[in-house]
């Protein structure tokens, strides 16, 4: 896996930077080796060569005799993973020249990744081999001519034109554009014959760590607050155990735990389980429900794109989920694939954003000669919640179902709390497509049982309660239905 740059570079630099280099080199004798002769089984404590914490088997990257592509760090706050992405990153100069860090702030580059206490600088001054680093360029030049470039979330764009044989990602998971960012980031790791990736991170519930997660080329380790107790202050983790042990932020931030579940969350994954349908139902009907974003920056909201289909029985089913990052042609073309896929009979389009140029869109790109499928407008006044509710308790009714698993649909239901967070796409389609199979009205909406309530605590409570009370005093017996 050794790379293509000039290991003999130092001998050609200037006579002042030959005298650093070589000033760099006498202190190696002093070095803290990190990586210990005991191999991935060592707990990290000092013993015999090492009177020094160093690290522990889980703060060890996968071996590089291996095929993977990305190695994740997922653990909780104070676990090492700062000091593991930096060793790592120091360790990969051995292999090859061209690195690349990213952050999700200027701020977070410089003050954590690259002078923080677990940074590149402390750690490569422990092994006696300390970079130049330039705050203005955003570089650092290791003593063997390797060099690092760091970049942010906040300029993804940044990103191109670069060709980089390894990269470091701290906290990508917490990007508010880590989609973005991963896309760019992927286009310039392409030098050298395998280029390698660290990602270290507190989890969060999102759509592209699941998508991590299950790739093939994955490696995960995975990291408790405590496992790295001996380097923390003991004040602190007393308070971390007497405040979170047990409870859900806790199994987050401290054990680093990817929870599906978001705490105020209309939907869950054990519901979703218990409703879910593996086999293709016949169906009655079909549709298409569009939600279309509001521009088509590369940086704009998705288009939420859901087949929703009704069967025999009565019960409705998300059959298959289009939904991307489209402009306005290509979201037309891709519900019109998918119109033609599923044989459904109309396509529901959100005009929130748009109005009728949202279905004039779709028509304008059906083909020369085809027949133009039946459009429906949805104009969705109400608020999301009561569009959402009626859908939801027909899941709790057992009367809604996904078909198979649709990973990204699924992670937004789990994930939306009614009052915070942006407009969930994928959702607002399902909830279109299932609004129009349905034919909800105020005559038959259904009330939810059992799983509305809010967390303790919460300010909304009362909000929930009156509007549920509302519900059931207009509409007495739905719940029997």
């Amino acid at each position: 896996m050794v790379e293509s740059f000039d290991p003999d570079l130092p001998n050609r630099w200037t006579p002042s930077a030959q005298e650093k280099f070589l000033e760099i080199m006498s202190v190696a004798g002093e070095q803290r080796v990190w990586y210990c002769t005991r191999g991935r089984t060592c707990d990290g404590n000092p013993h015999d060569g090492y009177d020094y914490q160093h690290a522990r088997a889980d703060q060890w990257p996968p071996s590089l005799r291996e095929a993977w592509m990305f190695w994740l760090m997922i653990s909780g706050r104070g676990a090492g993973k700062t000091r593991a992405g930096a060793e790592w990153l120091r360790n990969m100069t051995r292999y090859t020249g061209r690195l690349c860090m990213v952050a999700p702030t200027a701020a977070d580059l410089r003050d954590t990744m690259i002078e923080g206490e677990s940074g590149i600088l402390r750690v490569c001054e422990n092994a006696g081999y300390l970079p130049d680093w330039s705050p203005s360029k955003r570089r650092l030049t290791f003593p063997n001519g390797a060099v690092a470039l760091g970049y942010t979330a906040e300029e993804p764009d940044r990103l191109r034109g670069r060709n980089d044989g390894a990269g470091w990602l701290d906290e990508p998971a917490h990007y508010p554009n880590v989609g973005y960012v991963w896309d760019m980031f992927m286009y310039g790791l392409r030098h050298g014959t395998h280029p390698r990736v660290a990602i270290t991170t507190t989890p969060t519930p999102s759509d592209w760590l699941r998508m991590m997660l299950a790739d093939e080329a994955a490696r995960v380790s995975v990291v408790s607050t405590f496992a790295n107790e001996a380097n923390l202050a003991p004040a602190f983790v007393d308070q971390m155990r007497k405040k979170y042990a047990g409870t859900r932020q806790g199994r987050q931030e401290l054990y680093g735990e990817l929870l599906d579940d978001v705490e105020g969350a209309l939907w869950s994954g054990e519901l979703l389980d218990e409703t879910r349908r593996r086999e293709h139902p016949e169906v009655v009907r079909t549709v298409v429900a569009v939600d279309p974003a509001g521009t088509s920056a590369k940086r704009s909201d998705i288009t939420g794109i859901v087949v929703c289909g009704k069967g025999f029985d009565g019960h409705l089913y998300a059959l298959a989920d289009y939904s991307g990052q489209y402009t306005p042609r290509e979201w037309a073309l891709a519900a019109l694939r998918a119109l033609e896929e599923w044989d459904a009979d109309a396509i529901v389009a959100e005009t929130n954003y748009g109005g009728e140029m949202v279905l004039s869109n779709i028509r304008h790109n059906v083909e020369l000669g085809a027949v133009v499928p039946r459009l429906k407008a949805v104009n969705s006044r109400r608020g999301k919640f009561i569009r959402a509710e009626p859908v939801f308790a027909l899941f709790e009714q057992d009367r809604a179902h996904m078909l198979g698993h649709l990973p990204d649909l699924e992670a937004q239901l789990c994930g939306w709390v009614p009052g915070s967070g942006k407009s969930p796409d994928r959702m607002d389609a399902m909830v279109h497509g299932f609004h129009e199979l349905a034919q909800f009205n105020d005559g038959s909406i259904a009330v939810a049982h059992g799983r509305m309530r809010p967390p303790e605590n919460d300010s909304r409570g009362s909000h929930y309660k009156d509007l549920k009370k509302m519900l059931r005093g207009a509409l007495p017996d739905a719940r029997r239905r």
